[in-house]
């Protein structure tokens, strides 16, 4: 017979603490918001282009992020989180307001900077016809450790991408695509 009575009882909280999940719910987040952009801007023939970056950013001694300048003053000047709905119109008027730079969001949702400028010491130049400097950045970039995914919305074409560890993974066309 066992004796049960040393054994310690335990709780598996792993569900609630999978920052994986919430960071995939982040991304999704960003990528549907993104491509009703995208349609508004195909519909209406007015181009709006931005690059977004979203990693694991809270890592860093002092929140001083390498690679990462200001341009200007960092307009987020209070908390503003996409995973949370009420924040939403704040993150698509950011994207519409059609800012030099990138916007910088954590792993969390919480939107940390806009008018970004990015540094990229290597730049990838194998990127489709047709893409430009913000494209061979954020193909770039997503292949930093601390980089989860990065963000294109085309100017001229309205696509919208997300670039991971250099390559696409996915893309969504307004032209031949429904949300």
């Amino acid at each position: 017979m066992q004796d049960d009575s040393h054994k310690i009882s335990s709780v598996d909280f792993s569900f609630q603490f999978s920052s994986a999940r919430e960071s995939q719910k982040v991304e999704k987040k960003i990528y549907n918001n993104l491509m009703e952009i995208s349609n508004s801007c195909y519909k209406t023939a007015k181009g709006i282009g931005c690059i977004i970056v979203c990693g694991n950013f809270d890592v860093y001694r002092d929140h001083i992020i390498p690679g990462m300048r200001q341009i200007g003053i960092n307009p987020i000047q209070k908390y503003v989180n996409i995973a949370i709905g009420s924040f939403e119109k704040d993150f698509i008027s950011m994207v519409k307001d059609n800012q030099d730079g990138s916007i910088i969001i954590n792993r969390d949702g919480q939107i940390l900077g806009s008018k970004i400028y990015l540094t990229v010491d290597n730049p990838i130049l194998d990127v489709p016809e047709g893409c430009g400097t913000r494209h061979i950045t954020a193909a770039s970039f997503s292949t930093r450790k601390d980089v989860m995914s990065v963000f294109t919305l085309s100017e001229e074409t309205s696509l919208v991408r997300i670039w991971k560890d250099g390559q696409i993974s996915e893309q969504y066309n307004p032209e031949t695509e429904e949300i």
